[in-house]
């Protein structure tokens, strides 16, 4: 005897296969894409934290916004650039500027023939307008050449502090994908 099947069944089957086709043309602009490509990129981010000498409590809280300009020095290797920040502790605002370094440590999962994310290690030397010199780094992870998220330890070599903190940000200016993906291949 055969049973029929549910109504239900048939309906999570063709969902699954609507969200497998959606998240495929999501990142179908992507396909040609290549991590760390010539050319510009502009990351706004957005951080909170601490400021601490881990040893004289209360820690401070930090919050910042960061505009970090970088030009790709070495295809899907290294990127050079400049960081501009507005920075929210002690009660006061503050302003640092210096520059800054990142190098694309790796470049997966791929999907579609194509990176999904990259790992970066990130190297900055701030200066700022209260004689803040900040000197440090951390890690990034660019998703989909749309987002960004970090994390990073600055040493205040000037002041005997650390700044610790976790920021969000977002590629503005993004570029647009070639009309045909497949212009890249040969």
């Amino acid at each position: 005897m055969k049973v029929p099947q549910k109504p239900l069944l048939w309906f999570h089957k063709y969902a699954f296969i609507a969200c497998i086709l959606s998240a495929g043309s999501l990142f179908s602009f992507t396909a040609a894409a290549q991590e760390f490509p010539k050319g510009w990129v502009f990351p706004l981010e957005l951080g909170q934290g601490s400021v601490t000498t881990f040893h004289n409590p209360p820690d401070l809280y930090l919050g910042s916004l960061t505009f970090i300009p970088q030009y790709t020095l070495i295809k899907s290797r290294l990127r050079i650039g400049a960081a501009a920040a507005g920075a929210y502790t002690n009660k006061r605002v503050y302003g640092l500027a210096g520059p800054h370094l990142a190098l694309m440590l790796t470049d997966k999962p791929k999907v579609l023939s194509s990176t999904v994310l990259n790992v970066q290690l990130t190297a900055e030397h701030l200066w700022g307008t209260k004689e803040q010199r900040l000197a440090g780094g951390g890690l990034t992870a660019e998703v989909g050449q749309l987002a960004t998220f970090s994390l990073k330890a600055l040493r205040d070599y000037r002041l005997n502090a650390w700044w610790l903190q976790a920021a969000i940000g977002v590629n503005l200016f993004m570029k647009k994908p070639s009309e045909n993906p497949f212009d890249s291949v040969h």
